[in-house]
């Protein structure tokens, strides 16, 4: 039987945070490892405890969410944060994925799917609330798509990016040298005018050019 997918829920509500501890321990694959009520304690739980998933609320005392994703981005990337918020504004969700954020879901959402948003988050995936989903599509909507002019290659690097592998694997699986990719994921941001992979795949999913759950068959 695998690990379970541990986790830290941080949230300053304590009734919320309470709540949302029982429905992940409802999960036999999913084991809450710690809770924080403030942002900068959700970054010292996340250094110290290695998560799997850092469900993170937008709104903390101490440090909010985004500055809180950025440092354990920076600091910890093999965690994975989830935010978890009330707040849908476009603004805030392009901000949390340029910080490095994993997926962007709203208190709205019913228990199940949050569970299967820490399960895909966790699997290296991209989750997005629908409202979210459509909300990002209607504003990237353009005369003329920039990833129109998408090379083949750098379709090939950013399909392999939505399958959650990391630089030196699509490196190897397309055996080009780690400079390459970088290089080639550098030119996918200029063109989707994005500033995070996770951008680079949300965009691509909201276009039609990928599939949430991998690259679309040719």
């Amino acid at each position: 039987m695998s690990s379970p997918i541990r986790v830290i829920i941080a949230e300053d509500h304590t009734l919320v945070r309470e709540g949302t501890r029982e429905i992940l321990e409802r999960e036999q694959d999913i084991q809450v490892v710690g809770e924080a009520a403030r942002g900068d304690d959700a970054v010292r739980q996340a250094l110290e405890h290695n998560p799997d998933v850092l469900l993170m609320d937008m709104r903390m005392p101490g440090m909010n969410g985004i500055e809180a994703t950025r440092e354990v981005s920076a600091q910890a990337p093999s965690v994975k944060v989830l935010i978890l918020s009330a707040h849908e504004d476009e603004d805030y969700v392009r901000e949390a994925l340029a910080v490095g954020a994993s997926g962007y879901l709203l208190k709205t959402a019913p228990g199940r799917e949050l569970v299967e948003g820490i399960r895909a988050v966790a699997s290296g995936s991209t989750i997005l609330s629908p409202e979210l989903t459509r909300k990002l599509a209607q504003a990237r909507l353009e005369p003329a798509r920039a990833s129109d002019r998408l090379s083949s290659r750098e379709f090939a690097v950013l399909r392999l990016i939505a399958q959650g592998r990391a630089n030196k694997e699509v490196a190897l699986e397309l055996g080009i040298s780690l400079r390459t990719v970088e290089g080639h994921l550098h030119n996918i941001f200029e063109k989707l005018r994005v500033g995070s992979r996770t951008e680079a795949v949300v965009h691509a999913v909201n276009h039609g050019l990928l599939s949430i759950s991998g690259p679309e068959g040719e």
